[in-house]
Order: C-alpha cells, then structure tokens, then sequence
C-alpha cells in the first residue's frame, strides 16, 4: 500500500487530501470560472465531495498514485494528481485551482512536481490529460512540462483535446 508522498517547492507542497479539506474542495466546484472547462459532470454536494476525497484516497492504495491537495503559505489553493477510472487504460492527469493562485505559475509548478515525482516512482506508466480546446492556459501549462496533443475524445458531451504527458524535465 502506497502513501501519499508530501512534495514539496519553494512556493507549495502537495499533500494527501483529509477531511478537512471538504470545504475548500466544494468551494473550487462552485466556482463557475475554475469550472467552467472541466468535465466532471454537476457541482457535487459536500457528502459527494466527501465520497471523492475516500475514492481518492483508495486510489493510492491500490495504484500507488492519486489525488492530492495543494498549498501555498496561506493555505489551500487547488487539487491535482493522477485519476484513474477502472475502465481506462491510463490514468487522467487532472488539476483545479482557486482563482485566488491563477497567474502565480503554481498550476506549471504543482503539475511539475506531481510529474518528476510519477517519473520517479512510476516510470512506465502513461499520464494523459483531457483539455477542452478552448483552455489555452490548460493547453501552455502541459506544453511546458513536455506534454503534445495525441487527438481527441468526448467526455459529458465535451469535445476534448487528448494530451500525452512525458516527462523530460
């Protein structure tokens, strides 16, 4: 069984994702503006919110890899690691955070580390990430870290650019 690691930069660390942080997670679903390009169906009340954080934490046990939480000095900005659907053959590189940390790089700097951590311990296996054409800051963060657009999918009635990430960093 795998523990969620803590990760560190000068400015973040990831971190396993508690109870505690139901409520900022339900706050980042609320907002219409970090929403407004992700897939994931409707704003989930705090119960679900909760259900994903146990699922998420599942995830590590069995994959060795999962959803983390993201913080600066001030506390909790967003949540971002690999999400794995039992029916994919490669886990989905996802991120969301506040609006309060856009325009400060932490998306590059988190996903960054996440990354070279995945390459480390999990080197054979593939990350791609679903972005919706119209995210172009979405679509420079993971061309900044290596990542090059493979094709397309649809997901909740979404058209999705299909983006594969290598690390070479």
């Amino acid at each position: 069984m795998q523990q969620p690691p803590v990760l560190s930069s000068h400015r973040l660390k990831l971190r396993s994702l508690h109870e505690t942080d139901h409520k900022a997670l339900l706050d980042l679903a609320r907002d219409d503006e970090v929403t407004r390009y992700l897939h994931e169906g409707p704003t989930p009340s705090l119960i679900e919110v909760a259900n994903r954080v146990v699922g998420a934490n599942q995830q590590w046990k069995f994959r060795g890899y999962g959803m983390m939480a993201a913080e600066d000095s001030e506390g909790f900005v967003g949540r971002l690691g690999a999400y794995h659907p039992a029916d994919a053959p490669d886990p989905l590189l996802v991120y969301a955070f506040s609006r309060q940390a856009w325009g400060k790089g932490y998306a590059t700097e988190a996903v960054s580390l996440f990354l070279n951590w995945m390459e480390m311990t999990h080197p054979s296996v593939r990350l791609v990430a679903h972005v919706n054409p119209k995210n172009e800051a979405s679509a420079r963060v993971l061309s900044k870290l290596g990542g090059s657009p493979i094709g397309t999918t649809v997901r909740a009635d979404s058209h999705l650019d299909v983006w594969a990430l290598t690390k070479n960093l």
